[in-house]
């Protein structure tokens, strides 16, 4: 997509790290690799004791390095966002990267949908070597849709300034589902978004990955999180962290199995997370139940 004629405005890009000397010098070459001018990048760390300091140095004026020791990743693209200046704004985690045309697409979709407020395109899960794993789960924008699951690629946005500064920025409280809270607080303000169908970023998954490694904190907060916004946590949560708590696998590399014994503790689960609306959980689980069992008898 061409850009529209005119003065390009500027991108800020925050980067939050901390410990990333494994794939930092990665995440920093997709942006300086973006085909779109200008980009402030700016990588805000939480005080790393390995090399991922001398790394981010090492590019030079391309790259501002902002020590913030004790930081937690909210905290650090907050504060990356109030130090930044562009009209056009995004949050990089130090283990993904971007497509070369990534920024100057979002850009332009925003700039031709001047009534969204977000513009998001495909993503790609890959390994530690960046080899690809699969699709991003990529889906609507819209309350309806992000009830059940995050459908956005966080790395695969652009996010026009004056709509993250309506909501605050990220909640700082919350270290694992905090751009799954984003997204949601965004559409609750009637925020709207535009979609493209080119891939955009490129989402790491590994063992030191958090949603991977903290695989239970991550459900927790997730359902925390949907209870807050919607007093309501729908089956595929109750049924994910049943999952967890059955086998303890990371339910991505190496997805649960079903039993007995996951199906009776999602029904607990979702009966006390849901205790204002358990005829409706009840329903939803007889439903999923009986997909899930028609399923497995196909597999």
């Amino acid at each position: 997509m061409e850009r529209p004629v005119g003065a390009a405005p500027i991108v800020s890009i925050v980067t939050p790290t901390l410990n990333a000397e494994r794939f930092i010098d990665a995440t920093i070459q997709s942006v300086l690799a973006q085909t779109y001018s200008p980009i402030e990048f700016l990588v805000v760390d939480g005080g790393s004791t390995d090399a991922t300091a001398t790394i981010v140095k090492g590019h030079g004026s391309a790259v501002t390095f902002l020590p913030l020791p004790g930081s937690s990743q909210a905290q650090a693209v907050n504060a990356g966002f109030r130090q930044s200046v562009g009209r056009f704004f995004t949050f990089l985690n130090a283990d993904d990267t971007l497509s070369k045309d990534a920024i100057s697409s979002a850009v332009a979709l925003l700039e031709c949908h001047p009534d969204a407020d977000v513009a998001y395109g495909e993503g790609e899960h890959v390994d530690e070597r960046g080899l690809r794993l699969g699709p991003y789960p990529v889906g609507a924008f819209t309350l309806e849709a992000l009830q059940s699951e995050c459908t956005i690629c966080q790395p695969a946005t652009l996010i026009r300034r004056d709509a993250f500064e309506r909501v605050g920025g990220l909640d700082e409280s919350l270290h694992y589902a905090l751009d799954y809270d984003l997204w949601i607080r965004l559409a609750r303000q009637g925020c709207s978004a535009a979609r493209s169908s080119e891939t955009w970023a490129f989402s790491r998954m590994h063992p030191e990955n958090k949603t991977i490694g903290r695989r239970s904190e991550t459900i927790r907060e997730t359902i925390a999180v949907l209870r807050k916004h919607y007093g309501y946590v729908p089956f595929n949560w109750a049924h994910a962290l049943a999952g967890y708590l059955v086998d303890g696998k990371d339910q991505f590399f190496t997805p649960p199995s079903g039993s007995i014994r996951r199906t009776l503790l999602t029904a607990c689960i979702g009966m006390r997370e849901n205790s204002g609306k358990r005829s409706m959980f009840l329903k939803e689980f007889f439903h999923e139940i009986g997909r899930l069992t028609v399923e497995a008898r196909r597999g």
